[in-house]
This record gives C-alpha cells, structure tokens and sequence, in this order.
C-alpha cells in the first residue's frame, strides 16, 4: 500500500502541498484531479523520491520512502511517467525500454518484460528500431509508458494530464 500521511511539500520556500493525506492499496485504481498548479505534479515527484517533503510521512508497503533513495524508490516498485516522457530522442524505442529495465533486478526478466510492454502497445515492436524523438506524439507517450513499465512496478503513475495519475 502507498501511504501518504500530512505530507507538506514545494520548492525552496513555495509551499505547494499542504497537509496531504493518501491511500493507494493494491490493485486501486486512483486519479488525483485538479488545475494547473494545484501540486498533483509535485505530489508525484515526492512519491517518487524527486523532491522530499517539508513534513510528512510517504511509504510503500511499510517501507519509509522519504529516507529511501531515489534509485532504490524504483527499485521497491514505484515508476512515473513524466509529464514531458523525457525519452531519449536518439537512441531507438528498444534502447529507450532497455533503460528502464537496467536496474540490476531488472535484467533478468528484461525480454520477458519486453513482450509484456510490445504486448501491450505493438505499435513500439513496429517502430523498435526508429529513433524515439521521431515518434508521435502518441506513440513517444506509449513508449514512456512502456519504459516505465519494463521493471514490473508495483506503482505505476503518470503526470500527464491527459492520462492521470494511477496505482
């Protein structure tokens, strides 16, 4: 379970979360809504270890997410999905996949995890030896995603907000 309890957060001395309370359980599906700068893009990058919060408490199934780092953070199972995707423009699809399946835990079930997201979004297999920035719109999104996918994370959000936010 993700669990966010009184979570103050923000930039240098802007404060854009205040008081923040949370419960994602496995298998919930959960959109967090709102306007432009109303902190959902901050609120996920202190669930994933990006900024760390003024006050608060932030964990994964009991496990402090707030002292963790951020690379293990992704290694317990979180994975976001930026809002800008922040592909690699040159490298191809497959490579871009293969980065996020490069955590040492992750290389094991690397091809198993690659059908899963070509599977998933076959359009990627067609396009897995283009060049990521000469994608679509669409089709960068899906590869994002993808790559977010590739270590089998138990959390998986998106700050686009055409797609919302999702455990």
């Amino acid at each position: 379970m993700l669990e966010l309890t009184a979570v103050d957060a923000g930039y240098g001395t802007f404060q854009a979360l205040f008081g923040i309370a949370l419960e994602v359980r496995h298998g919930e599906a959960v959109a967090v809504i709102g306007p432009n700068g109303a902190g959902k893009t901050t609120l996920m990058r202190v669930i994933s270890g990006l900024i760390r919060p003024m006050r608060g408490k932030v964990s994964l199934d009991g496990v402090d997410l707030i002292t963790t780092p951020t690379h293990r953070i992704v290694e317990l199972g979180i994975a976001h999905v930026p809002e800008n995707r922040r592909l690699f423009p040159r490298m191809t699809v497959e490579d871009n996949l293969r980065m996020g399946g490069y955590s040492p835990s992750s290389r094991p079930k690397f091809q198993t995890r690659l059908a899963f997201v070509y599977d998933l979004f076959p359009r990627l297999l067609e396009r897995r030896r283009q060049f990521a920035g000469t994608l679509s719109g669409g089709e960068q999104q899906m590869c994002a995603i993808g790559r977010a996918l590739m270590p089998s994370p138990s959390c998986c959000y998106s700050t686009n907000p055409r797609l919302g936010s999702r455990h």
